[in-house]
């Protein structure tokens, strides 16, 4: 699994403008074969920062995204509605396991 963690920031007279465009890209990418999970969170201690999380089964489904209209689209979108460049990482899952798998100390 790849997990991708993005951090952007804005300002408030970008933000509604960075929400539109977001919640856009995550909505058309929930829907792409290989996606388990795609969120746009906004972090409540620091005003205009979000957080995008996404979850890809492989690789390979990570790269088709990156070749779709929607993330094309939002991409020529980031310059206007944010104030610093994104910060993303990309993380290789081997494992994962729940909560009620991790034993208490």
């Amino acid at each position: 699994m790849i997990v991708v963690v993005g951090r952007v920031t804005t300002d408030a007279s970008k933000r509604d403008e960075l929400i539109e465009v977001a919640q856009k890209l995550a909505s058309a990418s929930r829907g792409e074969e290989g996606c388990i999970s795609y969120r746009f969170y906004e972090d409540t201690e620091r005003p205009h920062e979000f957080l995008f999380v996404e979850e890809w089964e492989s690789n390979e489904a990570l790269q088709r995204h990156f070749g779709t209209p929607h993330i094309a689209e939002f991409m020529r979108a980031v310059p206007a509605t944010t104030v610093a460049a994104p910060d993303v990482k990309f993380h290789a899952i081997e494992s994962t396991r729940d909560l009620a798998q991790v034993s208490a100390p």
